[in-house]
């Protein structure tokens, strides 16, 4: 399989395609794509733009006037010099290079991406302002599309909300997250089962990332490459896609840091990183670089737990942030040694996600009750106890799961196990349905027990 082949972003293609189809028929449109670095976009984008009418522009952080002259550049390489005479050679200013674009659309499709928007934010402040203004008196018949990108999620969404210079002005927005485990499978195809979730469970659903996976070299061999060497991607990305969305202050990386060490309590997160956190825990769960989880059934007043929600920031705070320093100096073999024990509770995290996704699946397809809501569940008072999958059908608790990321297959000590934390359930039911996610399946089946494999949970 090329490596050079667009996979799994079909759904956005075909998006993309229908508002260049609009617009070759002259209904301008204008497009916002947005989400965090290495999720595919400039790929996606440069892809879609192959064999049209294009410019693509890719914004860094340089002056106004410097940005402007690349975009001259850009449309030199693009459309020839004759097109660039037509705007004297160059562009004085952002107002007058958009007005260009669309007097170029007038009687032929053009499509003009402009990657990485929030960089232009930052050289010319009221560059959304002037988007905005130009696209306000368009005209209905230009054969515009024009496509707007970024990688700095919060800024992006705040252009388009609520006092946002562009609220309402896009005919097609797309937020583009990083691809979950079921997904992210094609891009790893000789892989086994095991060997994959080990992939997705370094690389996340970055398609870069799983990109730079040699299928042929063992999972150590992988992480010692790309994680445990200094320049290695999953070492050197994970505080470029966090500088996108966070300032510089505010302890971010710490309180990362400390639930990447299993302080999911507030109380306990705030005593490990040695700092407030209510703003900064915040702004992380608003970031969705953190998740606020309470029991499934709970009121959302419920004592809230706090999880990296991405598996390979989860990997990067849980597993290699403490011994950063030793990997930057060649020891990164060693660090990988030492930090096996946590690598292995990050895939047992990884497979329980996968799991409890799985039983969501399960119930949208029809292979277990329509109505019943199924996520993790805890106690929040009394003796300590936890259920991988809960499944709710209304407050009765109908069915109890377990992930259990082992190779040996369950015996029947692990179903009467199971079976008395159900009984311990808040509104269980006399008989409730006992499942297990596991890599062995369970040996001693009895009634009212169903297994799935490793290879059932990443089916589609």
């Amino acid at each position: 399989m090329s490596v050079d082949r667009l996979l799994d972003r079909e759904a956005e293609r075909a998006l993309l395609e229908g508002a260049w189809s609009e617009a070759s028929r002259g209904a301008p449109r204008l497009v916002v794509v947005w989400g965090r670095r290495r999720v595919g976009k400039t790929f996606l984008l440069s892809h879609f733009s192959l064999g049209k009418r294009a410019v693509y522009f890719g914004a860094t952080e340089q002056a106004e006037a410097i940005e402007l002259g690349r975009l001259g550049e850009a449309v030199l390489r693009s459309l020839g010099a004759e097109s660039l005479d037509l705007a004297g050679g160059s562009f004085a200013s952002w107002e007058a290079a958009l007005r260009y674009f669309v007097a170029l659309a007038r009687d032929e499709p053009l499509v003009v991406v402009l990657d990485e928007v929030p960089y232009l934010l930052g050289s010319t402040p009221g560059f959304a302002s002037i988007v905005q203004a130009v696209w306000d008196h368009i005209p209905r018949s230009t054969k515009l599309l024009l496509v707007l990108t970024g990688s700095a999620v919060g800024t992006i969404e705040g252009m388009l909300g609520a006092g946002g210079a562009l609220r309402g002005r896009p005919t097609q927005t797309m937020r583009l997250d990083p691809l979950d485990p079921v997904a992210a499978r094609v891009f790893l195809p000789r892989l086994d089962a095991t060997r994959y979730l080990e992939a997705y469970a370094a690389c996340g659903g970055y398609p870069l990332h799983l990109r730079q996976w040699d299928q042929t070299a063992s999972t150590e061999q992988n992480l010692f490459r790309l994680a445990g060497s200094a320049g290695g991607i999953l070492l050197e990305d994970a505080l470029g896609i966090l500088r996108e969305e966070l300032p510089d202050v505010g302890g971010y990386p710490r309180i990362l840091a400390a639930i990447g060490r299993g302080r999911t309590r507030a109380g306990q997160i705030a005593a490990d990183a040695d700092q407030r956190i209510e703003h900064p825990l915040d702004v992380l769960v608003r970031a969705g670089f953190v998740r606020r989880s309470v029991p499934v059934g709970a009121p959302r007043r419920a004592r809230p737990l706090y999880e990296i929600d991405d598996p390979y920031l989860a990997l990067w705070f849980g597993v290699l942030y403490a011994d950063l320093h030793l990997i930057d100096a060649g020891q990164g073999r060693a660090v990988l040694r030492r930090r096996r024990p946590d690598w292995q509770r990050h895939l047992g995290w990884v497979f329980e996600e996968l799991a409890r996704d799985h039983a969501s699946r399960l119930v949208a397809d029809g292979r277990l009750p329509e109505e019943l809501v199924v996520g993790r569940w805890w106690s929040t008072s009394g003796p300590a106890l936890e259920v991988d999958i809960l499944g709710l059908d209304g407050s009765r608790a109908v069915l109890a799961g377990e992930a259990r990321w082992q190779k040996r297959p369950l015996g029947r000590r692990d179903v009467e196990e199971l079976r008395a934390k159900a009984a311990r359930l808040p509104g269980a039911i006399d008989e409730p349905t006992l499942a297990f996610w596991s890599r062995g399946g369970v040996a001693d089946r009895t009634a009212g027990v169903i297994s799935f494999r490793l290879d059932d949970a990443l089916s589609s």
